[in-house]
Formats: structure tokens, C-alpha cells, sequence
């Protein structure tokens, strides 16, 4: 069954036979992202479809390249801060839904890209993909949502080495690192990433939901609650 969410955004939606929920980011381009993505990201996962497990993917070769950069120039210091708040709350919300969430990483999956995955439950990645959290090296702070995605992933022992440099790395490290899961062929992520949404869909999803809550909800909740001061802080030098 398909399910046009805003195409306009490059986004689309089918659930299939097994319940699951395929959104796919494709703009026939590099899957930039703006505020009407992240609108149409969370409109998918508001609809009632009776989706018992979600998959986000993009297009062969990339996930995202990340925010768009023409239109971040293009809408001042106002834009940008509506940009990243509505980024943070679509993480937020894909990082909560009660339901098994997985990303199909198909292609570089680079900072915002990076970000997204983490805010699944699970991240398939193509093992010819680069990864990484890389603002730094385009003089960006890190906002306190992505630092929130990155504690609950990322091993300890890596952290700060790998944020503070914005280091870029390969997917096999992204793998190592805990920015994704498993690493495999090209043309094998999307059927990976639907093979283990369907394996978590078939745990007790009252009791999923609820861990999932018991170990996100808190957080989430206090990035959320500082969300539009902390954006205020980071855009402060943008005036």
C-alpha cells in the first residue's frame, strides 16, 4: 500500500505485508534537508497506518548529505534556528516512537545523517559509506540533541575523540564506533534493514515500548524542554 507523505520534500511512505513501514528520503539529488523534511519525517511516523515497524531510507548512494546549506544562506539567522529546532524535534520523535525503528543507510551518512541513524533503533550501514559527526569542521557546535543521540550510541572510549576533531570515518569504524550496527554490500541494506524490522516486530511491543521509554524518555524529554534556547545559543554568533 503506498502512501505519498509530501513528495514535494522528497519523501515518501509504503507499508508492506509485514506490517512494516518503508520512508524513503529521495529528492533526486543529495537528500538535503530542510524543515518541510523533517515535517513530512515526522508526519510518517504520526500517520495511522498500523505500521508495526518503521524503516527510513534514502537514495541508492546516499542517505543524506545533511541541512541545506543553499537554504540555511538563504534564511538568515531566523531560518536556521527554525531549522534546527524542528530537526531536533523530528529526532526526538523518531528516537521515542514506541515502535522498532531501523535505518537503512544507503550511502554516506554524513553529521545530520549520522544523527539520524543514531535516532533509530537500529542502523544498517553500506559499507562503502563515511560517517561521522563532522560540524566542527565546518564551524558548527554540535547541539545538545546530537550529543544526546551520541552518548546513547557512540562508545565512551571514542566520544570526544571522534566529536571534537568532527572526525569523518568509514562505515566498518562507524560499525566499531556505535554510530551504526552492522555493515554490509550495497545492494543488501535495504533488504537487511526490513529483515531485522521485522524480527523486532515480533517482540511484545507493550514491553518494548516501554523499555524504550524507561531508557530515552527522560532524556529526551530535557532536550526537548531546552531545545529553542539551546538553538538560541549555538546561532548566537549568526546575528
Amino acid at each position: 500500500m503506498g502512501n505519498d507523505l509530501d513528495t514535494e520534500a522528497g519523501v515518501t511512505s509504503t507499508l508492506d505485508e509485514h506490517g512494516v513501514l518503508s520512508v524513503t528520503l529521495d529528492d533526486g539529488n543529495k537528500n538535503a534537508l530542510t524543515p518541510e523534511v523533517f515535517e513530512a519525517l515526522i508526519a510518517a511516523l504520526d500517520a495511522d497506518t498500523g505500521a508495526r515497524a518503521v524503516v527510513v531510507t534514502g537514495r541508492p548512494g546516499i542517505l543524506t548529505a545533511g541541512l541545506d546549506i543553499k537554504w540555511m544562506a538563504a534564511n538568515g539567522r531566523d531560518g536556521v534556528e527554525h531549522l534546527l529546532v524542528r530537526f531536533g524535534e523530528c529526532l526526538m520523535r523518531w528516537w521515542t516512537d514506541p515502535r522498532p525503528t531501523v535505518c537503512a543507510a544507503t550511502g554516506h551518512a554524513i553529521a545530520a545523517g549520522t544523527m539520524l541513524a543514531m535516532a533509530c533503533d537500529h542502523a544498517v550501514a553500506d559499507r562503502d559509506g563515511f560517517w561521522g559527526l563532522t560540524e566542527t569542521r565546518i564551524d558548527f557546535e554540535i547541539p545538545d540533541f546530537g550529543l544526546a543521540l551520541a552518548r546513547a550510541n557512540v562508545r565512551a572510549d571514542r566520544l570526544e575523540d571522534l566529536l571534537l576533531p568532527g572526525e569523518r570515518i568509514t562505515a566498518t569504524q562507524a560499525v566499531d564506533a556505535g554510530f551504526a550496527d552492522v555493515a554490509v554490500a550495497p545492494d543488501e541494506v535495504v533488504d537487511v534493514a526490513h529483515r531485522r524490522a521485522r524480527e523486532l516486530a515480533e517482540l511484545p511491543a507493550r514491553a518494548y515500548a516501554g523499555t524504550k521509554s524507561r531508557l530515552r524518555g527522560e532524556a529526551a524529554e530535557a532536550v526537548l524542554g531546552g531545545l529553542r534556547a539551546d538553538i538560541a545559543l549555538l546561532t548566537a554568533h549568526l546575528a
